[in-house]
């Protein structure tokens, strides 16, 4: 596999296959550690596969209706997992302006404790944002709506790449450029003081008075 669009028509071919771990491996070429398949809806299934490499594949099938899309049926974000823990669950990547500069774009998980999340909005997530400001040129992607991105929990993290389907023009990045780039990335956040940093807004989230930590 040399491209992103390579791997692609290997997801594509693992749909005709039983979704089992050794189909995995002679299809993807790597040794599986996990597979979870699910179905949210009648239309779309989701399939997760965890090498044993560290690297990552969720993949999406889905029904596609219209007629003029027939390779359209599905999606996947490639990714790797990292150490990086947080008491609460976000998702942040690079987000472009009209003119190209790039942006935090952060999600944080929802609670039903509203006055917890109002504390997250106006703490937490212009704090984390901070963090993450300096460095978040560096998660850019190689064309014009691509990016890279970190999900993070209380578990561990995974760096990951822009959703990939038939009609992504980043579907023609090379498959070593976006391993490298994720390697790049998961290096930077190992880095000393974005450590700290993250280490210390963490912190101070656990020092929040206990009715609200119950939301956690």
């Amino acid at each position: 596999m040399e491209t992103m669009q390579d791997l692609l028509g290997k997801v594509q071919e693992f749909a005709s296959h039983s979704f089992t771990k050794e189909e995995a491996r002679n299809i993807f070429g790597w040794d599986v550690s996990c597979l979870l398949v699910s179905g949210s809806k009648s239309d779309e299934s989701s399939i997760r596969i965890t090498f044993e490499n560290g690297y990552n594949l969720l993949i999406k099938y889905f029904l596609n209706l219209d007629p003029t899309e027939t390779d359209d049926t599905c999606e996947f974000v490639f990714s790797l997992k990292t150490d990086l823990t947080s008491r609460i669950k976000y998702g942040i990547h690079y987000g472009n302006y009209i003119h190209g500069q790039g942006y935090v774009r952060l999600r944080i998980a929802d609670t039903k404790n509203r006055m917890l999340q109002v504390m997250l909005a106006e703490f937490y997530a212009p704090a984390i944002k901070n963090v993450y400001k300096p460095i978040i040129l560096q998660f850019k992607g190689f064309y014009d709506k691509d990016f890279f991105g970190v999900e993070v929990n209380g578990s561990g993290a995974e760096i990951y790449y822009a959703p990939v389907r038939s009609r992504s023009e980043h579907k023609g990045a090379r498959l070593g450029d976006v391993i490298g780039r994720l390697a790049e990335l998961d290096l930077l956040l190992k880095e000393s003081n974005i450590r700290q940093d993250l280490a210390k807004v963490d912190l101070q989230l656990s020092l929040l008075p206990s009715m609200m930590g119950s939301g956690l």
